[in-house]
């Protein structure tokens, strides 16, 4: 069962009045519930099992548990607090507690998800998170706000800082998911870890055909956090093209690749529709999963597609995306050996090239795979390997990690364990670091023979993955808190580090162990100027030019890249924009799950000639474009070749507001002689007068007709 232990104290009491989990007997029974559900025959069985057992527990009082929350915490995706004694009244509840850095709480995310979509709040479950910090970075209502929007998290979210429901539970392992009857919040069931996911669907879908017509079907008032303005959703990995000029960043909220200019930041190539799902193909119609490693060799691009669980290669000069290893859904293998799209993967979290022992180019890419704490190779062509084995192009396997989570080094690589490692960054002479976030340390492995060694932060027992903070100085003297990236810098013979969860970037000397704080104040926030006073928020991936003048910085919750001059020491933001005129698919924006479809009345045109069109966006009755998150709207041409932007004229910009409504207006040259059409991709932001407000997401194609005498201007009318 795959999860993170949080060691609490709880007071020396009689075993009775124990928190409920920590009860013996109540755990095993439990525990034994997802076994029986699992080795039931068929159906009919299952069911039985589960109605039993609910019968069992309903009302007995060992079962009853105060499921309150803390009053005072923060929530989010909610219209106002949730409490059992008003909208919970009634539902099954599903709590999840967890806390965002884990990846195996990630892992659970598409299993809530399921059952959100088979049993809404209206169809009389509610999911809810529980966010429970490990890192006391965590416990910030705004990392928490940040990370549900991240993880694409659409249920309630309650930031229980001081882990009150968590110890008054008696919960003690990241993710754990309990089940709370409708009646009286009593416990029906609970599942740690990822072993008994399928269990815990099976449990939910049982439960509520048990309860039936006693579950509430009211709403509970869900809402959804206002997505950030601007090309880039929570940037994870950087890396620079072979000649310097190119910054490829994983624009990973948006589940695309972006090209941009280093010095103008202007868009260059978008790879991906910018919509989370898996698909090969053109760089207009491929699609990605929240990608974070990328890593370049000639003219090819490989990309760690994390939620997705595999590796993905773009080819610049063409660019298409194929998938090269993985098969698309989690895995728990934790040796390797199989072929391509054979070989199941879980969570790669970052790749960098490299080079196999005795041969003098690189043949294969690092991958630091998170969801199983290890690190595996992929080989890109037929190559040596450890002790003289070979292996052939294609072939996907562990490098070095038992798969245990722990902070262990070892001159085995197959006995060396690490905590979730999300970043790498290889040397000329043969050593990998690596940023292992868990265990908030870096470790340098011997890419000669696995041998994996400590270099700073950590604890002497391997099994302290608590051992964090915010210290400058050597060896295990040195304190991080969960660091997500590392860049070897050759001019310089130094390490930077992405200090995510201290707000800073940091340098390592690997010769003599010591770390120190190079920009940041420690304090989340955006601010520009001398590195003293810069400030940066959970920076999640860096890179150094070949000249180590400057480092760039994928500062993931500013939405920001952010540019380092070394030399100066100053710190600048690099402002990425998309490129005016015709929108085609390479700049296309990510549009959501929810976002609506529309193809209005068609617009004559004239056969050669220009035509205005004026769009006005009919707002709900009572209500307003919100003043404080920008409306934004963009033409979009893809494929068109007979319809054109005029020069001068925006293609792109703002929605307005004015007395005669909320409306924007395109003007296109039109040279064709039968129909055709244009596309508008826009994101209004409106609000009640009471105050709730919304997002509303739309694909509007506006067809053109061929029309001698057309007028030269022309109105669409769209209701939101």
């Amino acid at each position: 069962e795959r999860g993170q232990t949080l060691h609490v104290t709880y007071p020396k009491k009689m075993s009775s009045a124990l928190p409920i989990l920590q009860s013996q007997s109540i755990r095993t029974q439990l525990l034994a519930l997802n076994d029986s559900i699992r080795a039931a025959q068929n159906e009919a069985e299952r069911e039985k099992v589960i109605s039993d057992h609910i019968s069992s527990v309903e009302d007995n009082p060992l079962f009853q548990v105060n499921p309150d929350f803390p009053g005072g915490s923060e929530w989010f995706n909610v219209a106002e607090p949730l409490g059992y004694d008003k909208q919970l009244r009634g539902k099954i509840v599903v709590l999840d507690f967890f806390t965002y850095c884990c990846i195996n709480c990630v892992h659970v995310l598409p299993t809530l998800a399921r059952i959100e979509a088979s049993h809404p709040d209206t169809g009389g479950v509610a999911v809810i998170g529980v966010h429970s910090a490990k890192f006391q970075n965590e416990k910030l209502s705004e990392s928490v706000r940040n990370a549900v929007g991240r993880n694409a998290i659409t249920h309630p979210v309650v930031n229980d800082a001081g882990v009150e429901l968590w110890e008054r539970l008696g919960v003690q392992c990241w993710p754990t998911m309990v089940v709370l009857g409708p009646r009286r919040g009593s416990l029906l069931h609970y599942v740690v870890g990822e072993a008994y996911l399928e269990e815990l669907v099976h449990f939910v879908d049982g439960a509520v055909r048990y309860y039936n017509k006693e579950l509430s079907l009211d709403p509970i008032g869900i809402t959804q956090l206002m997505p950030p303005a601007g090309c880039l959703r929570y940037p994870g990995k950087v890396c620079l093209d072979q000649n310097g000029t190119v910054l490829h960043i994983a624009d990973t909220g948006n589940s695309r690749v972006v090209a941009v200019d280093r010095g103008t930041g202007a868009i260059c190539h978008v790879y991906g529709t910018g919509s989370a799902g898996r698909a090969d193909g053109r760089s207009s119609e491929a699609q990605f999963n929240a990608p974070q490693g990328i890593a370049q060799f000639h003219s090819a691009l490989y990309v760690a597609d994390t939620e997705n669980h595999l590796i993905r290669k773009i080819d610049i000069s063409s660019g298409t995306v194929s998938t090269i290893a993985g098969t698309g859904r989690q895995g728990n293998d934790l040796e390797g050996g199989k072929q391509g799209c054979a070989q199941e993967m879980s969570s790669p979290w970052d790749i960098v090239m490299g080079t196999a022992p005795g041969v003098d180019h690189p043949t294969l890419l690092y991958v630091a795979m998170a969801g199983t704490h290890q690190l595996w190779v992929h080989f890109l062509e037929d190559s040596a390997w450890l002790k003289g084995s070979r292996h052939v192009a294609g072939t996907s396997l562990r490098f070095c990690g038992s798969g245990e989570e722990a902070n262990r080094n070892n001159s085995y690589p197959a006995k060396a364990a690490f905590a979730q490692p999300s970043g790498l960054s290889a040397t000329s002479d043969g050593v990998l670091y690596v940023a292992d976030s868990e265990s908030s340390t870096i470790r340098a492995v011997s890419l000669a023979n696995g041998s994996v060694k400590d270099m700073v932060g950590g604890a002497i027992d391997p099994l302290n993955l608590f051992a964090f903070g915010d210290v400058d100085g050597k060896g295990r003297e040195c304190r991080l808190q969960h660091p997500l990236g590392v860049a070897w810098c050759e001019n310089r013979k130094n390490i930077y580090i992405a200090d995510s969860y201290n707000h800073k970037i940091k340098t390592l000397d690997p010769a003599t162990k010591v770390c120190s704080t190079l920009a940041g104040t420690g304090h989340p926030g955006l601010r520009d100027g001398p590195f003293e006073v810069a400030q940066f928020s959970e920076p999640g991936g860096l890179c150094v030019d070949a000249g180590g003048n400057f480092l760039f910085v994928a500062d993931t919750n500013n939405h920001a890249i952010r540019v380092l001059d070394l030399t100066l020491r100053t710190v600048s933001q690099l402002i990425v924009t998309t490129p005016l005129g015709p929108v085609g698919g390479v700049t296309r924006r990510k549009l959501g799950q929810r976002a609506q479809h529309h193809t209005s009345s068609p617009v004559p045109v004239p056969k050669h000639g220009s035509v205005t069109i004026l769009v006005k966006f009919q707002l709900p009755q009572s209500c307003h474009i919100t003043e404080d998150v920008p409306s934004t709207w963009q033409l979009v041409l893809e494929g068109n070749p007979s319809v054109s932007c005029v020069p001068g004229q925006p293609s792109q910009g703002s929605i307005l507001e004015n007395a005669a409504g909320a409306s924007v207006t395109i003007t296109t040259n039109f040279t064709a002689e039968q129909e055709s059409h244009v596309m508008i991709e826009a994101c209004v932001y409106f609000c009640e007068d009471s105050g709730m407000c919304r997002m509303h997401e739309v694909e509007l194609t506006i067809p053109l007709v061929v029309l001698e005498e057309a007028p030269p201007t022309a109105v669409v009318q769209y209701q939101l």
